[in-house]
């Protein structure tokens, strides 16, 4: 059952991006709380064919589900007047925020904490508001709540990357670590897209494959936990 929903999911990803690409921002919009919600499925599936019910596993859910949120806000841009954009990137940015602590603390359920989370978490962090500056990014209101972000992220991928190393690279692990890494990834793609008016076609083909290509590394890894 698993490959099949998994399987749909991908599918749906891909059609998202066919339509976000082509600019209709209505059917964008559907289709994307479709994508969203496949993640989220996929999950609760894996979830039910390991019979898992510990506190972890309700965590990784509640990120997801954040994950979705933050999804549908972003999602309203291009649907609300201009002077929306700001407090709707502020609240994309809040919901996943919060899915980053929920994924860090169910992490921290799964293994004790590793220090290269605030190794990671710092050094990214510092990097990206140096290059905020550099690149001369138009950040206004959004300044502050995305490099709290950027540590929430890379904090959570730093995590990752620790417990894989100590479980030796194990399956679950290494997905969990390479969806995070992915994470990070699609979130510095988009920096440019946000706050510097990149609009190419191709850079917002591969944030969305590295976002999804994320979550649903993170929803499948359940099975290998």
């Amino acid at each position: 059952m698993i490959f099949y929903i998994l399987s749909a999911a991908v599918l749906l990803v891909f059609l998202y991006i066919m339509i976000e690409v082509k600019g209709n921002p209505i059917q964008a919009f559907f289709m994307k709380a479709l994508a969203s919600f496949g993640f989220i499925m996929v999950f609760v599936n894996a979830s039910f064919e390991r019979d898992l019910l510990k506190p972890f596993i309700f965590l990784f859910l509640l990120g997801l589900v954040s994950g979705l949120l933050g999804d549908l806000f972003l999602a309203l841009r291009p649907l609300r007047p201009k002077n929306e954009n700001e407090m709707l990137i502020n609240r994309g940015i809040l919901a996943f925020s919060i899915g980053h602590i929920f994924y860090f603390f169910g992490l921290l359920m799964i293994s004790d904490f590793h220090y290269l989370a605030i190794i990671v978490s710092v050094a990214v962090t510092i990097l990206v508001i140096v290059m905020s500056y550099v690149l001369k990014f138009d950040m206004k209101k959004n300044r502050i709540p995305s490099y709290i972000y950027s540590f929430l992220i890379f904090l959570m991928v730093g995590q990752s990357i620790g417990l894989s190393i100590v479980e030796g690279f194990s399956s679950g692990p290494l997905m969990l670590m390479i969806g995070a890494i992915l994470f990070g990834l699609s979130d510095l793609i988009l920096a440019p897209i946000y706050f510097k008016g990149v609009q190419d076609k191709k850079m917002i083909a591969l944030n969305l494959i590295t976002y999804y290509g994320a979550q649903l590394l993170i929803a499948i890894s359940i099975l290998y936990l």
